[in-house]
């Protein structure tokens, strides 16, 4: 699997991972609730959780073991 994450204004800047993957079930107290409340507060991420509970039975968990990183950040270059 690759996954890349990049900026879309200048100066561009960008991350790629490749490596093997595998995809499992998520346990909801371990992956699911621990992230929502991370990136969106107790609160919030309570709201979250809440609303989209029914959408949990179908969700599933990818985890990508990084093989090879490449990282590119063009505003560090001289110019």
């Amino acid at each position: 699997m690759s996954v890349c994450v990049q900026s879309e204004t200048p100066p561009y800047r960008y991350v790629t991972i490749e490596g093997p993957a595998t995809i499992t079930v998520p346990d909801y107290e371990r992956d699911i609730r621990p992230t929502a409340l991370r990136y969106l507060g107790p609160q919030m991420g309570e709201t979250y959780l809440r609303a989209t509970a029914a959408e949990h039975a179908a969700a599933v968990l990818v985890t990508v073991k990084p093989a090879r990183w490449l990282t590119v950040d063009y505003g560090k270059w001289g110019g």
